[in-house]
């Protein structure tokens, strides 16, 4: 990655992220994304929690929070994030803007939690009086290395939320599932709207049309 090619202030957070990665240690992870290009966004990264490279795509979760907020969303730290294999995380998402506060980008930390959480535990059941309180829910982030892996994730979960195939599904089914998928920021990203034409056994065009319904709907 040439650091010519980044905003400014996107420079002056690449040089931070060696840095940080060898004051923070082995248990974590830095990572720099470019948010103009939400597919290949990861323009640096140092650590190995999340098993990403450079040109890996941003996670549903930060998706989300562009999707919801515009260049009003907050920075979102120490929050919990679960990965594929069990490894709990403790992570952190704070955004870079441009001089005209637009988010042109973001910093993110990842801490493997797992060890001191299984020592946490058995330290909590060596004294416990009572049962154990309730288990935290995890925001359902997705550590993906190819942005095809968020989409799937994103629609495979709405797709189940409806709990019948597809081929049995009405409009209103459909309509909604667009609905949600564009409220989590889905179709922020480039060939969304035909990727979930695919799995929805719809033409591109069915898809627009249904876009066009849910935002005049909102007005």
């Amino acid at each position: 990655m040439d650091i010519k090619e980044l905003h400014p202030n996107l420079q002056a957070a690449f040089q931070l992220v060696d840095g940080l990665s060898q004051m923070l240690g082995c248990r974590y992870e830095v990572i720099l994304h470019d948010l103009s290009h939400v597919e290949s966004s990861i323009v640096a990264i140092k650590g190995n929690v999340t098993n990403r490279q450079i040109g890996g795509p941003v996670t549903n979760y930060l998706l989300q929070l562009l999707k919801t907020y515009g260049d009003d969303a907050p920075n979102s730290i120490n929050y919990r994030s679960v990965l594929p294999d069990g490894r709990v995380l403790r992570s952190s998402t704070m955004f870079i803007r441009d001089e005209n506060g637009h988010i042109i980008g973001s910093l993110c930390v990842n801490q493997d939690m797992t060890d001191f959480i299984v020592m946490s535990k058995l330290m909590r059941e060596m004294v416990a009086f009572q049962p154990a309180a309730e288990k935290e829910e995890a925001p359902g982030e997705l550590f993906a290395r190819d942005i095809n892996e968020v989409m799937e994730s994103m629609v495979r979960s709405e797709v189940q939320m409806v709990n019948r195939p597809v081929a049995y599904m009405q409009k209103e089914d459909k309509l909604a599932i667009v609905e949600n998928l564009e409220k989590k920021g889905i179709f922020d990203v480039k060939g969304s709207v035909e990727y979930v034409a695919e799995w929805l056994g719809v033409t591109n065009f069915t898809i627009y049309n249904y876009l066009k319904e849910i935002r005049c709907s909102r007005k």
